[in-house]
């Protein structure tokens, strides 16, 4: 497949005006949710105008299903035959932890800075005489000498995220995934903070699972995700739900001809019209590229954090480019009603751990930075 040609010096401002959300909202939430492009629009119009004038021929059609695999495969620098579709990240991870045997008295780590579900879908194995042991964070931050502190010879596995959701610290995967690598533990990722925003192959991480929700920088629908598995685990990988590789064939797949053996993570009917999206959306990034992105987000923080600094706000999140991506959260009394009165001026951020949350994307510009900083100058200044 041919995927789009990147831009080589996109259009910010022209890419801006696919966002229609932005003309209404400064929209700083890109950590939460995609306010959503054009394309996706238009893709749903393409979907349901097809189920309208040709009963489904392409909406349900198992091969678009795959131009999708192959689209995000490139995307996300992967090969096609080693990601799957999930729902949303937390069914991603909910695979990753039943695929594993492991035996009471052997442990997992997890971080304090999780999101809840990074914990939920590990707690069975606790029945089972496995323990779920924590690296503590400090100050925000997740040294790889954090994970060290918790990993020892009963370690059999590692579930972190990549860039985590609260403030955005974003770990050092190349010195964690050897330390796995060295100690045979398996590495599981959420990358969903990470994923369309960050250039690395996601197959050059040193992982052996990545779970990905679609719904935040891959501008994907809600109830859309990937899961990407280390190739040769494929086939190794035990599913609660789904079946052992290689029992179904031909005539017994029937109206499921889109499910092959690389692909056993899934099950029953996909999210069509979520993957059509995911496709159009797949084609939209990669027109633009992730190095231009990637640079366009680093740029944008480093101008949020300067602000921040310049206003006399403490933040957790590091200036250091390899150890952030696109949040910055900054420690302010009453932040979520700070977060309520921004709303009201048509500022859109969240509140994470107490903190107040603003994430980018390429569609943001210094305005919107800006638009923040005035309203937060104003607000504490009426408070006190």
């Amino acid at each position: 497949m041919n995927a789009p040609a990147p831009r080589l010096n996109p259009d910010w401002t022209a890419l801006r005006r696919e966002f229609p959300t932005l003309e209404r909202w400064t929209y700083l939430d890109a950590a939460r949710k995609t306010p959503l492009a054009r394309c996706a629009e238009r893709a749903m119009h393409e979907f349901t105008r097809d189920i309208y004038e040709d009963a489904g021929a392409q909406a349900w059609n198992s091969a678009n299903v795959g131009a999708t695999r192959a689209l995000m495969g490139e995307l996300l620098g992967a090969k096609s035959d080693t990601i799957a579709f999930t729902r949303n990240t937390a069914e991603g991870l909910a695979i990753a932890a039943h695929a594993f045997d492991l035996r009471a008295g052997d442990n997992i780590v997890l971080t304090d800075m999780e999101h809840v579900v990074n914990l939920w879908v590990w707690q069975h194995w606790e029945n089972k005489g496995v323990e779920i042991r924590k690296v503590a964070n400090r100050g925000g931050r997740m040294p790889i000498e954090a994970y060290l502190e918790r990993i020892d010879r009963r370690t059999r596995l590692v579930s972190t995220a990549y860039v985590t959701y609260a403030n955005g610290w974003r770990i050092d995967i190349d010195a964690l995934a050897e330390e796995c690598r060295t100690r045979d533990i398996r590495l599981v990722l959420d990358a969903v903070q990470g994923a369309g925003l960050l250039a690395r192959r996601i197959d050059s991480l040193g992982a052996d699972f990545i779970a990905i929700g679609a719904h935040k920088s891959l501008q994907g629908l809600t109830g859309t995700g990937v899961v990407w598995c280390r190739e040769a685990l494929i086939a190794q990988a035990r599913t609660e739900f789904v079946r052992a590789p290689g029992i179904v064939r031909g005539a017994d797949i029937g109206q499921f001809d889109y499910v092959v053996e690389q692909h056993r993570f899934e099950a029953g009917n996909p999210n069509f019209l979520g993957l059509w999206v995911l496709r159009r959306s797949a084609e939209f990034l990669l027109s633009i590229g992730l190095p231009a992105i990637e640079q366009r987000v680093r740029e944008l923080t480093e101008s949020l954090l300067e602000r921040v600094a310049r206003a006399g706000i403490e933040t957790q999140t590091s200036r250091d480019w390899a150890q952030r991506c696109h949040i910055v959260n900054m420690l302010v009394p009453d932040a979520a009603g700070l977060q309520q009165r921004l709303r009201e001026r048509g500022i859109v951020v969240n509140v994470k751990d107490d903190k107040l949350r603003a994430s980018v994307s390429f569609y943001n510009d210094e305005r919107d930075l800006d638009v923040l900083m005035t309203a937060l100058a104003e607000l504490r200044a009426a408070h006190h």
